[in-house]
């Protein structure tokens, strides 16, 4: 590929925290507590965790295949309808267009290549589940482990980025729900990877 696509930061894709404390409550399930939530039969449904799921779904395409092969523009209208807005923006030497979709306080965004997933987020979601993340759960997310082992060791994440460019592969995820903290304090997690090996955490208001 002649062209180079260089690393979105995380900025273009961030993260709002802001009101996601409305949506922070405790399940009377622990159906939403597994590791992997993949149906939205729970009776502590969250708002919008139709399309959190259907999140699940964009593919990002990476270098490896030349930034082909990722979700296309028809996919992503048929996982969420038509976008919200659209913009281009510049990426080293060549164009993105960026996407995104408003469901209330819920957004998502997709930035595509030539037609083809290479970057996603979602921002304000959370879950509706059982408290279990505490500061010693959280403890055990050593530095190099797989996006996949901090998913078995602390459930699904509320939101989260994920960048592919020419230089690296880069996701960062958040806790929100069943977080463990003082009452009236909204605690959170933030694991960021690269190539799929945690590099980066912190925490903000857990409790043991």
């Amino acid at each position: 590929m002649k062209k180079s696509l260089y690393l979105l930061t995380l900025a273009l894709v961030s993260f709002s925290l802001a009101g996601c404390n409305e949506n922070k409550k405790e399940s009377k399930s622990s159906e939403a507590d597994t590791n992997l939530l993949t149906s939205t039969s729970s009776t502590t449904e969250a708002a919008h965790q139709d399309v959190r799921l259907k999140f699940n779904n964009i593919k990002v395409a990476t270098v490896a295949n030349e930034f082909k092969g990722g979700t296309s523009l028809a996919d992503l209208k048929e996982l969420f309808g038509e976008p919200s807005t659209h913009e281009q923006s510049p990426a080293g030497d060549v164009t993105l267009d960026l996407y995104t979709w408003q469901f209330d306080s819920v957004t998502v965004s997709v930035h595509l290549f030539e037609d083809s997933t290479i970057a996603r987020a979602i921002s304000n979601f959370a879950f509706n589940r059982k408290t279990r993340i505490d500061k010693s759960l959280y403890n055990t997310a050593e530095e190099g482990i797989s996006f996949r082992k901090a998913i078995e060791i602390l459930g699904e994440p509320d939101d989260f980025s994920e960048a592919n460019s020419t230089d690296t592969e880069s996701l960062q995820a958040i806790w929100v729900s069943g977080t463990k903290s003082e009452e009236n304090v909204m605690a959170n997690v933030t694991l960021t990877f690269e190539k799929d090996a945690l590099v980066n955490k912190t925490q903000s208001g857990l409790i043991d």
